[in-house]
């Protein structure tokens, strides 16, 4: 068994674990933030929409004044909206998580073929830098993560441990004849 390209493999793999992980974390912060987005936006419009009608009911002056304010911060925020499309920049992260993952599970297949020692030195080299090859263009066009979703990546993984799994959970998904713990 090679196992300087083993360590190679496992390292870009973690790397691979990691950047999958952030990009569905930023995926997350910016759906939040489209959400919080869409109801700021529906709660300006009511406003404004409420104080017109009031105007028109109690022809009151100062009405109209809060109306115009409140217009204007509903257009400004609209406009802003159109600017920085949250909803946009989920999908983006979304799209490239479910790439990375893909190439993750490249990767888990690669080392048990290696640690299986069921093909050449050849072959791991190839797939190897295959794999480099299509990670270079998956980042290639891939958004920039921010701190923030990595840090929740961080703990994701390490903490709340979401990418392993206890042999007995794997079982549950299986059926007898492939469980681990054959009863």
């Amino acid at each position: 068994m090679d196992k300087t390209n083993l360590q190679v493999i496992r390292e870009s793999f973690g790397r691979v674990v990691y950047s999958h992980k952030t990009h569905e974390k930023n995926a997350e912060i910016y759906s939040c933030r489209a959400t919080a987005i869409k109801w700021a936006n529906i709660i300006l419009t009511t406003l404004t929409s409420g104080t017109l009608v009031s105007t028109i009911i109690t022809n009151q002056n100062i009405l109209i004044y809060i109306s115009a304010t409140l217009s204007a911060l509903t257009l400004a925020f609209i406009i802003f909206q159109l600017s920085f499309n949250p909803e946009t920049e989920a999908e983006k992260h979304r799209q490239i998580a479910k790439e990375l993952w893909y190439v993750r599970e490249k990767y888990v297949n690669l080392m048990a073929d290696l640690l299986n020692q069921k093909i050449s030195e050849e072959t791991v080299v190839s797939r190897r830098d295959n794999l480099i090859e299509e990670l270079k263009m998956i980042y290639k066009f891939a958004p920039i993560t921010n701190t923030k979703a990595y840090r929740k990546a961080q703990k994701a993984l390490k903490i709340n441990e979401e990418l392993t799994f206890s042999d007995e959970e794997i079982d549950q998904f299986l059926p007898h004849e492939l469980k681990s713990k054959k009863q």
